[in-house]
C-alpha cells in the first residue's frame, strides 16, 4: 500500500503532457476484472453458470502515426465459478494477438479520450479433470481515457465489449464455450519517444 502511495505522488509532482506523436513506443500492461454469463454446449450436456475471472495483459505497441498506435498485446487468464449443475470450474488460458488504439483528443492534452480493439487467440488449459487443452480466441472493443501524469507515463480506465470463445477436445467429445459480456481495465503505460 505505501508503494502505491509514493508512485501516486511521485507522478502527481510532474503532470505534464502525453506522447502520443508519430514514431512513439507504447509500452505497458493492465488488469481487468470480468464478470460474465456462460453457456457451454457438449454432445451430453447444455449448461450455464456465472463466473468471474483475472485477466492481465500486456501492450507492445508503435504509434505509426499521429495518436494511432499498433503491436501486439499478450494476454494470460485465470477464471473460476460454478455451474447450473453445480460443477466448480478452474482454467487457465493464454493467448496473443494485434491490438490498434486511436487517442482522439489533441497529444498534447494531459487527459485523453481513446478506442481500443484487440484479438487474441491461444491455449485453453482445463485444470479440472481430464484436463484436456483446446484453443482460445477473444476480441475487445473497448474505450475510456488516460490521464497522463508526465510525458511518458499515463493511467487508463478503459470499458467495453468482450467476446471469448475457447473449445477444447475431450474424451467424450469436443467442448465449446462462448462467453460475452462488460468489461473493465486499469492499466499504466509508458509512451517512449523514439531518439
Amino acid at each position: 500500500m505505501k508503494f502505491l502511495l509514493f508512485i501516486a505522488a511521485f507522478f502527481s509532482v510532474s503532470v505534464s503532457n502525453g506522447q502520443l506523436s508519430q514514431n512513439t513506443w507504447l509500452l505497458g500492461g493492465s488488469g481487468s476484472f470480468y464478470s460474465y454469463n456462460e453457456h457451454y454446449t457438449h454432445p451430453s450436456i447444455d449448461v450455464t453458470g456465472k463466473y468471474t475471472s483475472i485477466d492481465l495483459s500486456g501492450t507492445v505497441g508503435y504509434f505509426f502515426a499521429e495518436k494511432l498506435g499498433c503491436g501486439l498485446r499478450p494476454f494470460l487468464t485465470s477464471y473460476k465459478g460454478e455451474s447450473s449443475g453445480g460443477g466448480i470450474n478452474n482454467n487457465i488460458k493464454f493467448a496473443i494477438g494485434p491490438f490498434a488504439r486511436y487517442y482522439f483528443l489533441k497529444p498534447d492534452k494531459q487527459f485523453n479520450l481513446l478506442a481500443d480493439v484487440s484479438y487474441q487467440f491461444g491455449v485453453n488449459a482445463n485444470n479440472n479433470p481430464p484436463k484436456d487443452r483446446g484453443k482460445f480466441n477473444q476480441f475487445f472493443l473497448m474505450g475510456g481515457s488516460e490521464v497522463f501524469f508526465n510525458s511518458s507515463v499515463g493511467l487508463e480506465i478503459l470499458l467495453g465489449y468482450s467476446h471469448k470463445l475457447h473449445t477444447a477436445n475431450d474424451p467424450s467429445g469436443t467442448f465449446r464455450s462462448s462467453k460475452n459480456g462488460f468489461q473493465m481495465s486499469i492499466g499504466f503505460h509508458f509512451h517512449l519517444e523514439k531518439e
